[in-house]
């Protein structure tokens, strides 16, 4: 092969030019990874710092604290209702469980994930939660275990996961309120203004779940508005990935949830001492999470917001406020504070920005 006399300086000039480049490049790209990783170890750090420090908060400043202890003693020693305790507990793994199962089986469709994984996701989706307001740090944290899809895909598919939970809390909720307002509450609103509204209740419930069911119509909806569809139209397809028996089976799946925590609170009920028929309880507990959920809140705001509510809710049929405080705040520790406190672990190991 001839060599072109000349040829070869340049030749070596340009390998070094490209040497400098790449290796300029690689020394950006360490520099950000290594920015990534600081700021995730901060973030880590802090999500550590405040999921501590509200659960403390909440437990230390509980109005009645050292009541509900002893009355809590004295429940477990007299042992004949201990079962009911013991099963709320277990139903915490079933309720999260659902929710795990649940989420899991929408997230697949962007992106493969085990069971195991899915859990870490919700739990540390439950860490972030308790200390931002109305529980939207949720949804940043179950989208840090989301490694190869997007995550935006990821938070909008979490959204359509939350709204059907909402969609079942608003809609037993509503009917159930119906027949509070007609047993417990005759003079406030008479047989015929119950029986209008049992009759626009039905028409919402239906139109609710259609709306739900057909999400992928709001792909087309959005697509139909230019500045939309041509920005986030990747995001805007992600309503259009579940057929209606899906989105039905969703639904299912959030009454199955639904049921067990109700389930819970009526079983920590009897066994703090408030006493309630199934008839009573079928009506005052959906009032109770409605009520909840009705009530916007920032975190702190939340303190003691669900124990007056369930003394406000209940007072209809049970003067027992202890019980009805002791109610609330074990439900709280057991279906949020301790798995919160479990999700620090997955959240420290979590990979939080994917250039890290």
């Amino acid at each position: 092969m001839m060599v072109v006399p000349g040829s070869m300086p340049k030749t070596i000039f340009s390998i070094a030019k490209l040497n400098k480049f790449v290796g300029t490049e690689l020394m950006q790209s360490t520099k950000k990874n290594n920015l990534f990783r600081y700021l995730g170890i901060l973030l880590k750090g802090l999500a550590l710092v405040l999921t501590f420090w509200f659960i403390y908060y909440r437990i230390f400043t509980t109005t009645n604290l050292e009541e509900i202890k002893i009355y809590f003693q004295n429940h477990l020693e007299d042992g004949s209702k201990l079962w009911m305790f013991a099963l709320a507990v277990f139903l915490t793994f079933v309720n999260w469980g659902l929710e795990t199962y649940k989420w899991r089986f929408l997230i697949v469709r962007i992106e493969k994930m085990s069971f195991l994984r899915a859990v870490k996701a919700v739990l540390s989706g439950v860490t972030l939660s308790v200390f931002t307001p109305n529980r939207i740090g949720e949804y940043a944290g179950r989208v840090v275990y989301i490694n190869k899809a997007d995550r935006i895909k990821g938070a909008l598919i979490t959204v359509i996961s939350s709204f059907s939970q909402l969609i079942t809390t608003l809609l037993i909720g509503a009917f159930c309120f119906l027949f509070y307002l007609e047993r417990f509450q005759p003079d406030t609103i008479g047989s015929l203004s119950i029986y209008i509204g049992i009759q626009l209740y039905v028409v919402f419930f239906v139109l609710i779940i259609l709306t739900f069911i057909n999400t992928s119509f709001l792909t087309i909806l959005l697509n139909r508005i230019t500045y939309l569809s041509k920005r986030f139209k990747k995001y805007i397809e992600v309503f259009s990935y579940y057929s209606q028996t899906d989105l039905l089976k969703v639904l299912i799946l959030s009454f199955l949830r639904y049921s067990v925590f109700s389930l819970q609170y009526f079983l920590l009920l009897e066994f703090f001492g408030v006493s309630l028929t199934v008839q009573q309880a079928f009506i005052l507990i959906p009032v109770y999470f409605l009520t909840l959920t009705a009530i916007p809140t920032i975190t702190l705001a939340e303190l003691g917001v669900r124990e007056v509510v369930a003394i406000t809710v209940f007072s209809v049929v049970s003067v027992n406020e202890i019980g009805l405080v002791s109610t609330s705040f074990t439900i709280w520790l057991i279906n949020l504070a301790i798995p919160a406190l479990v999700g620090v672990i997955f959240i420290l190991n979590a990979r939080l920005f994917k250039a890290q």
